[in-house]
C-alpha cells in the first residue's frame, strides 16, 4: 500500500527552481532530477518510516530525510498517521533548517 503524500507549496516552488537550474546548465539534467525525485517519493510512499531521521534534528516532531540519488538534495518530510507531508527539497549544503517553520502547516 502506498502512503498518500502532500507537498508544502514552498517545497514545490523550490523543487521547480532546482529543476530549472539544472536544466539551464545541462539540458536533460533537470529531467533526471525529476525522475530521481519521483523514485525517492515512491520509496517514501512504500516505506515512510525507512528513511533516516533528519541529521542533527532535535525537535519534538519526527522529521525524516530521503536522499535524491545523484543530486545533493534530500526530501525532508514528516509522517502523519496515514499520510506524508513533504516539507522541503533541501540542498545538503545550503541553509540548514530553513524549512522548520513549515512544520506548523
Amino acid at each position: 500500500m502506498t502512503t498518500r503524500q502532500r507537498e508544502h507549496p514552498a517545497a514545490v516552488e523550490e523543487f521547480d527552481a532546482a529543476v530549472l537550474w539544472y536544466e539551464d546548465r545541462a539540458p536533460g539534467t533537470g529531467l533526471t532530477l525529476i525522475d530521481r525525485a519521483a523514485q525517492a517519493r515512491a520509496d517514501i510512499g512504500a516505506w515512510p518510516e525507512a528513511a533516516p531521521l533528519f541529521p542533527d534534528w532535535s525537535g519534538r516532531i519526527v522529521v525524516r530525510a530521503k536522499a535524491i540519488r545523484g543530486f545533493p538534495y534530500r526530501i525532508v518530510y514528516v509522517v502523519h498517521d496515514d499520510s506524508v507531508l513533504i516539507l522541503a527539497y533541501a540542498h545538503e549544503k545550503r541553509r540548514p533548517g530553513y524549512w522548520e517553520d513549515r512544520l506548523d502547516t
